[in-house]
């Protein structure tokens, strides 16, 4: 039996026809092999998002905004039940199997609870049912030209890829293309939609079993390090060719995203595990490039056109110690500095005794834009005196910052560092917004991609904690005077 939340009526009525709805928002079902699930949970989502864009472009302040997405929009539709019989249509060999796979893969995350499992389910559903078909692969990755032959060859399908790239592997080397399917599964298994890290661990163990004498292994290492979340497969791969005895450049190699991960690790740690890893990570940094200082880093940098441009294995030691030291969850920041809008240089020390929000961000950014508001509110909420916002544009453009800001306000500090700027390297800017909160010596004590609730409540209690070292007494306001 499957239970799930009632769907928003409002949203429901006004959409979707009287059998969807009735459908959509059943509160108790049983996991039945019935497409009109999918279809209903579909169309609810695309209007939802529909109405949400709407909403944000909408020429309205921001408190009227957020009344509409309260009142009008609601919450998002619930997926369970949608799943449950995506499920189901698969487990009884219906006619819409490959579509429910598809749909498993492509819509549950972030969504589902169970959305890891819904996500491999329907990968290993879907490879069953399409067989190791590499032109799947290859439409995906080199799409036919041409408008009759897109026309004819449909639109490529990244969750199909990914499924026969599986099927591909699973035979245990003995496929032509086993090779190919395992590259690409390292390379984009987790970018793809409807990809996860399952897919990236597939690929890499592929190679180690099936490929004797593999030579591309600092490429896939790096593909293999920077894959997102918690992985201990991964990190266990990693520094299994840390060890002596691999090719000097490989172990280079590993013992970098190695450090890397365990970089990423410290920010989402712990007050009481957060030095142990950043021992562990200084440690596995420290003369990594050792013997290699002048060969080719994996990893390409960019110069400030944003062209990709080498560096040495020397070059990538220094900037991930820089990392480890100066921009993770519990160190403290060296005095960085950048230009501000009107071309004046100014450095992070010219904020001391504040809280400071960096906020690095672009104009092209859709999340930095609805992150906003919420940045308003701070401002207005909190004493200037003692917090501050400071947004660090990476757009290629001074002037695209200027022009956007005749629309939107942005009323606190603001830096343009560009493209390939050492400052983003140094933080590991690989996707924005990204959020650092500095306290007013200096310390690191939060980063992420988002503002959360619990981003939001630690900035609060930092400020607090300025204004209580300010004023010992709580007494800084005007004393009341009684008639």
């Amino acid at each position: 039996m499957i239970r799930a939340r009632r769907c928003s009526p409002t949203l429901a009525n006004r959409l979707l026809p009287t059998a969807v709805v009735a459908l959509a928002a059943t509160t108790t079902v049983a996991a039945e092999p019935d497409w009109r699930l999918v279809e209903a949970y579909l169309e609810l989502d695309e209007a939802w998002h529909e109405l949400d864009r709407e909403i944000a472009t909408a020429d309205i302040g921001s408190d009227e905004k957020e009344r509409r997405r309260k009142e009008e929009r609601g919450e998002h539709p619930d997926i369970v039940l949608a799943v449950g019989a995506a499920r189901a249509i698969i487990d009884s060999d219906g006619k819409r199997a490959v579509e429910a796979a598809e749909f498993l893969m492509e819509h549950t995350a972030g969504l589902s609870p169970t959305a890891d499992r819904d996500i491999e389910f329907g990968t290993a559903a879907l490879a069953e049912l399409l067989g190791p078909d590499w032109s799947l692969v290859d439409d995906f990755t080199n799409p036919k030209e041409g408008f009759l032959a897109r026309l004819f060859a449909g639109d490529p399908s990244g969750p199909k890829a990914l499924a026969a790239a599986r099927a591909i592997v699973g035979l245990g080397g003995t496929h032509e293309r086993t090779v190919d399917a395992a590259e690409f599964l390292v390379e984009r298994g987790a970018g793809i939609r409807g990809g996860s890290p399952e897919n990236v661990l597939a690929g890499i163990r592929a190679l180690a079993s099936n490929v004797p004498g593999y030579d591309d292994w600092p490429r896939m290492l790096m593909h293999l390090g920077r894959s997102r979340g918690d992985s201990p497969e991964i990190d266990e791969f990693l520094s299994g060719r840390t060890a002596e005895g691999n090719d000097p450049l490989v172990r280079a190699t590993a013992r970098y995203y190695t450090a890397s991960r365990l970089a990423r690790s410290i920010n989402r740690a712990g007050d009481d595990e957060r030095d142990a890893l950043r021992e562990r990570a200084l440690k596995l940094a420290s003369g990594l490039s050792a013997g290699v200082e002048d060969e080719e880093f994996v990893a390409k940098a960019r110069d400030a056109e944003g062209k990709p441009t080498t560096q040495t294995v020397a070059d990538a030691e220094q900037d991930i110690l820089a990392t480890i030291r100066y921009a993770t969850v519990g160190g403290t920041v060296s005095d960085f500095a950048g230009n501000r809008l009107d071309g004046v240089e100014q450095g992070i020390a010219d904020f001391g005794g504040q809280v400071v929000l960096v906020d690095f961000w672009a104009t092209w950014c859709g999340p930095c834009i609805a992150g906003l508001p919420k940045l308003r509110d701070l401002v207005a909420e909190l004493p200037a005196e003692r917090f501050e916002i400071l947004s660090i544009s990476i757009d290629a453009e001074l002037e695209s910052v200027l022009d956007f800001q005749e629309d939107e306000s942005m009323p606190w500090a603001q830096w343009h560092i560009g493209v390939g700027s050492e400052l983003a390297k140094v933080w590991q800017v690989n996707a924005i917004p990204a959020y650092v909160l500095i306290d007013g010596q200096g310390k690191i004590l939060a980063k992420g991609n988002a503002l959360t609730d619990d981003f939001l409540a630690r900035l609060r209690e930092a400020v607090t904690a300025v204004q209580q070292e300010d004023d010992p007494s709580g007494t800084s306001e005007d004393p009341v005077v009684e008639a």
